[in-house]
């Protein structure tokens, strides 16, 4: 029988140079849209399950609290590894890291751990969320890089495309255990 996984984008994070990626917190006001997020979810989930970053763990419980469910954190849905990834003040320069990553897929070019490497990685965690959590429909709440390594694979789609039309505190509605697309909000 076939479920409903929410792969939802964390908000908006407060980038601080001092510090790698993965330390952010949300920037201010970053759950704003909080209730335009809510609203297009369709079943409503069970459960909300996030990475133990920051940024995703307080949207995580922003969501589960709203929604009045169970929140919990679990190991293996943060972003690709980039604890070496300096702080890229232009847009531009993270773009162009981030399109080395996915057209080299095998290979570690950005950070720690290549495209292939993240996305067997966070699919595994993905199993072991469906699996520790039965409910018909989960909300994970993750980070752009991953989920678009993830779904691509399981549509046939490009992910560098699919990372690039990303919002903020999105969600991507895939069937489980197939990956594939339901809903695209």
């Amino acid at each position: 029988m076939s479920r409903v996984l929410h792969l939802i984008r964390h908000g908006m994070p407060a980038p601080d140079p001092q510090k790698p990626s993965h330390e952010w917190e949300l920037a201010p006001g970053a759950l704003a849209g909080l209730p335009d997020l809510i609203a297009t979810l369709h079943p409503h989930p069970g459960v909300v399950v996030s990475s133990e970053e920051p940024k995703a763990a307080a949207t995580a419980q922003a969501l589960a609290q709203a929604l009045s469910v169970p929140c919990h954190r679990m190991l293996g849905l943060h972003e690709q590894l980039r604890y070496t990834v300096p702080f890229y003040a232009q847009p531009g320069e993270l773009q162009a890291q981030i399109g080395r990553f996915f057209a080299h897929s095998a290979e570690v070019v950005f950070g720690e751990e290549s495209a292939d490497l993240a996305r067997e990685r966070f699919t595994a965690a993905l199993r072991a969320v469906m699996t520790t959590h039965p409910q018909g429909c989960v909300a994970v709440v993750t980070h752009g890089t991953v989920r678009s390594l993830y779904v691509a694979q399981a549509n046939n789609l490009e992910a560098p495309t699919l990372w690039q039309q990303q919002t903020l505190l999105d969600v991507l509605s895939v069937e489980w255990p197939s990956g594939k697309l339901s809903k695209r909000s």
